[in-house]
C-alpha cells in the first residue's frame, strides 16, 4: 500500500472541501419570493418579513430576492391564503382562526382567556401540539413553516371605557372573519361586524362600526387612535401569526433552498417575536401620547367575562378538537406549575 504525503493529504482534502462547497452554492438557483400581508410595513410583522427577506438574501449571496409586500396591498387575509393556495403568492403571516376552515385545531388558539402570558404561548406553538398543527396544512397546498408573535387583543370603541362585562353590550364590533371571535363577542353581547382588516379603519372613521379589538402595536401602526377615543385592556385572545407558504412554490425548489428558508423563516421568528413584544409595552405608551383613554379591567370583570363565554368555548373545543385542546392544555399547565 502506497501512503499519499500528508502535505498532498491536505491539498486533496482541501480541494474536496472548495469542490463541495462549489457544488453546494450552485444549488441554490435565482428565485423571487412574494411575502404579503395586511399589517403596516412598520408593524412587527413588517419588520419580521423584512427580516426574513435580509437573511434569505445573505443565505444565498444575493440569489433568492424576498418581496415585501404590506398593507393589504395584494388583497386582504382570505384573498391571499387563496393566492399561496393557487401559488400566486408565495408566503404570508396569518391569525390561526382564518386557516380554521382549512385545519379545525387552528380554531384553539383563538379560545377566549386561553393564555396568561407568552411562556405559556411559546410552550404550546413550539411543542408538539404546535408543529404538529402546523404538519397539517401540506395537504391543502400550504407549508407550515412557524409561528410568529401578534400578540394579546384589546378592545378599543368610540362609545365609552369597557370596564364591565355589561359594558360591551350593544357595541358594534369589528370582529376578524372567523367562528371563534365571533362566537365569543356575540355571547358578551356585542353587535358583531364581521369585515376584512383592510376596511377596518374606514368603516370606523364613518361609525359604521363603534369599535374594533387588535394587539396593540395594529391599534397603533394602523393609526386606529384617530378614530378610536377609548382602549380597554381585556386581552382576551391572544394571536399567535402562522408563517405559511405555498407548497407550489415549495415544490420547485431543491432540499438546499427549502433548508435555508426554513432557518431564515425561524430566525426571522425569534427576532420577529422580541420586537412584538417590546413593541407592545412602546405601543401602550404611544397610544396615550396620542390620546387614548386607556383602562385596565379588573380581574374579577376578566372572571365574569371568562364565565360568560365558557359555554361558548366547551362548544368550539368539542367542535376543533378535545384531544389536541387536552395537549394544549397539558402544556400550560406545565408553564403555570414552574412559575
Amino acid at each position: 500500500m502506497k501512503f499519499i504525503p500528508t502535505a498532498l493529504t491536505a491539498l486533496l482534502c482541501t480541494s474536496a472541501m472548495l469542490v463541495s462547497a462549489a457544488v453546494h452554492a450552485e444549488e441554490i438557483n435565482r428565485h423571487n419570493i412574494k411575502v404579503a400581508f395586511v399589517q403596516a410595513k412598520d408593524h412587527p410583522h413588517g419588520l419580521g418579513a423584512n427580516k426574513f427577506a435580509e437573511i434569505v438574501k445573505e443565505k444565498s449571496g444575493g440569489k433568492m430576492k424576498v418581496m415585501v409586500f404590506a398593507s393589504g396591498t395584494l388583497g386582504g387575509d382570505a384573498q391571499v391564503i387563496s393566492s399561496v393556495q393557487g401559488g400566486t403568492v408565495d408566503m404570508t403571516l396569518v391569525t390561526p382562526g382564518l386557516l380554521t376552515g382549512i385545519e379545525k385545531g387552528f380554531g384553539l388558539y383563538g379560545l377566549p382567556f386561553l393564555f396568561r402570558n407568552s411562556a405559556e404561548v411559546d410552550a404550546v406553538l413550539d411543542g408538539p401540539a404546535g408543529q404538529n398543527l402546523l404538519s397539517t396544512l401540506e395537504p391543502h397546498g400550504i407549508i407550515g413553516l412557524g409561528y410568529w408573535d401578534h400578540g394579546f387583543r384589546h378592545v378599543t370603541n368610540s362609545k365609552h371605557p369597557v370596564n364591565t362585562l355589561e359594558d360591551l353590550k350593544g357595541l358594534k364590533l369589528r370582529l376578524q372573519q372567523i367562528p371563534t371571535a365571533i362566537e365569543t363577542f356575540k355571547a358578551l353581547g356585542a353587535n358583531v361586524v364581521p369585515l376584512s382588516f383592510t376596511e377596518l379603519y374606514t368603516a370606523m372613521e364613518t361609525r359604521t362600526v363603534d369599535g374594533q379589538e387588535n394587539p396593540l402595536a395594529a391599534i397603533e401602526t394602523s393609526k386606529f387612535y384617530e378614530v378610536q377615543k377609548y382602549l380597554s385592556l381585556t386581552g382576551h385572545f391572544y394571536d399567535p401569526l402562522v408563517a405559511i407558504f405555498s407548497k407550489r412554490t415549495w415544490e420547485k425548489f431543491n432540499e438546499t433552498e427549502r433548508q435555508l428558508v426554513r432557518d431564515a423563516s425561524l430566525e426571522a421568528q425569534a427576532y420577529e417575536r422580541k420586537v412584538s413584544r417590546e413593541m407592545d409595552v412602546s405601543s401602550r405608551e404611544a397610544l396615550a401620547r396620542q390620546g387614548m383613554e386607556i383602562n385596565e379591567v379588573a380581574p374579577a370583570e376578566i372572571e365574569r367575562m371568562r364565565a360568560k363565554v365558557q359555554p361558548s368555548s366547551d362548544k368550539l373545543i368539542a367542535e376543533y378538537g378535545p384531544d389536541l385542546m387536552a395537549e394544549m392544555n397539558a402544556e400550560i399547565a406545565k408553564v403555570r406549575a414552574a412559575q
